[in-house]
């Protein structure tokens, strides 16, 4: 975040699209058709907050419950008491409260016939908020009367997206490296900020390539929105913001400024060396300075957020480059396969994921998989490169590698060389315990193991060996189905050919 700010003129100020300005909804609930048109000449001029209203009509409980039902951001119910029923409006009440749980609507009882619901029993036997005679809603009563439920359901509002709120940062906390996650994780802080600001909802996160100097509209992706950008990711940014908006975002991101503009913010920031950020919040009134001053809070500390992010993913790739190479060596150590490695990886993930292992389990799955055979390092090259049948000292030899693997990998300081150590001991033992080194069975073999078998051995076939040709695809695939429950874990059988479109694709990634 820079040390300055931008501020627009006063002859900038951006113009507003009508259908995209809210409103406060009231819903009219009453049996005379005067109240409803009393009411909305009485109110057509209220105005609150820069929100008009618009006005809900029902003529029954009946039609209220269904209107009710299918629009869930109604702000206030002006309630008749006696209409199909002496307790037809009380019943609504209970409907709205206990049946379809909703706390949020603000609910102003009102009645011409006061005798029939007692005030006093009424405010305390049911979940309303205020309790009115027809007789004394004057204008004044009514504004009144409004003003404070409007005010009371707006507080709810806020409420409710700080909790939804800080439900996404604690879920996401979990896993905040994983994209998903993160931008889950933004989302939540959004919420947050908007809430603590009582700004509008409608607020976009963007990211864009430092590299990327001339600010296209296709280099800047959306990472994270709320309101009506809750669904915009990867949709182009032109579409879905005002052209004075979109000007102000690529001055922003070309000036590498921040810009508070009426009721905009265009925040700008760097994430580490590579990432630039975006940040835009939108409101129906000016913003104080102490709301300046938390927004650029938010954004210094999201963008240390992101700088920790990216070098944690930094490292991780190294990590990753470095695990990858170290299987490469090995490889060309015993055999012409240079992308091994990396296909037996890929394809563990793919499955790792279709077994219901989450994303950093599948990620540590496929990172083991690709040292399967790291025990093979220490093997003679003419053993490993044999054209012709090996003999029973030169199997057993071979077969040693499995526990070298184990030994080499095995540190018992860190989780993924440990999870690489079993699978480099288990990647040969059978589904049905006629497997090597340990003749373990069934479940008995850990699922990454199990996982890795499958990936390996298709991959291996399906590529040149120096002791064979590869073998053609429905030989393969042949092999695979055939042994199921025999050599492989047959549930892992049934996943690899239900989604053997994604399996596939991995040769295309990695071709030899």
């Amino acid at each position: 975040m820079p040390d300055f700010l931008q501020f627009a003129d006063e002859g900038q100020k951006t113009v507003e699209n009508p259908h995209d300005i809210k409103v406060w909804k009231i819903l009219i609930v009453d049996d005379e058709s005067d109240i409803h048109i009393i009411t909305e000449l009485v109110l057509n001029d209220f105005i609150f907050q820069g929100r008009k209203i618009t006005f809900l009509n029902a003529y029954s409980a009946k039609e209220a419950r269904k209107i009710i039902r299918e629009q869930n951001d109604i702000a206030v119910i002006l309630l008749d008491v006696v209409m199909e029923s002496q307790t037809a409006g009380l019943d609504l009440v209970k409907f709205i409260r206990e049946e379809i749980k909703n706390k949020m609507v603000r609910i102003i009882l009102r009645t011409g016939q006061p005798g029939s619901a007692p005030e006093k029993k009424v405010i305390i036997d049911y979940d309303i908020n205020d309790y009115k005679y027809k007789t004394e809603l004057t204008k004044a009563k009514l504004d009144t009367a409004l003003i404070s439920a409007i005010r009371a359901y707006r507080d709810l509002e806020i409420l409710n997206k700080s909790r939804k709120g800080l439900k996404k940062i604690i879920d996401a906390s979990n896993n905040i490296f994983e994209i998903k996650s993160l931008r889950e994780f933004i989302e939540g802080i959004l919420l947050q900020l908007t809430s603590l600001l009582k700004l509008e909802e409608d607020t976009i996160y963007l990211e864009a390539s430092s590299l990327a100097l001339d600010g296209k509209d296709n280099e800047l992706k959306i990472l994270a929105g709320t309101g009506k950008y809750a669904s915009a990711i990867h949709k182009p940014l032109v579409e879905l913001v005002s052209p004075e908006i979109f000007k102000l975002i690529h001055h922003s991101y070309n000036e590498k400024q921040s810009i508070f503009n009426g009721n905009y913010y265009i925040g700008y920031f760097r994430t580490g060396d590579v990432k630039e950020n975006i940040l835009i919040l939108e409101g129906f009134f000016e913003l104080e300075e102490t709301d300046k001053y938390l927004i650029e809070l938010f954004s210094r500390n999201i963008n240390i957020a992101f700088y920790n992010n990216h070098r944690n993913r930094e490292s991780i790739e190294t990590r990753d480059e470095i695990i990858y190479k170290l299987g490469e060596v090995t490889e060309r150590h015993s055999s012409l396969n240079t992308h091994h490695v990396k296909r037996v990886g890929e394809v563990a993930g793919i499955l790792a994921k279709l077994s219901g292992l989450n994303y950093e389990e599948s990620e540590e799955i496929k990172i083991a998989a690709a040292m399967h055979d790291v025990g093979k390092i220490m093997l003679n090259e003419e053993i490993l490169k044999k054209t012709g049948k090996l003999t029973t000292k030169e199997l057993e030899k071979m077969r040693h590698h499995t526990e070298i693997g184990e030994g080499i990998l095995n540190t018992n300081r860190f989780y993924l060389l440990e999870k690489a150590a079993e699978v480099a001991a288990q990647h040969h033992e059978r589904w049905d315990g006629k497997g090597y080194p340990h003749h373990l069975k069934g479940e008995e073999i850990s699922l990454p193991s199990r996982i890795a078998s499958i990936s390996f051995i298709y991959d291996a076939l399906r590529h040149d060996q120096p002791y064979r040709r590869a073998w053609k695809e429905d030989d393969i695939l042949q092999y695979i189905r055939e042994n199921g429950g025999t050599i492989f874990d047959p549930n892992l059988v049934a996943l690899f050919f239900d989604n053997y479109h994604l399996i596939n694709e991995v040769n295309q990634m990695y071709p030899v």
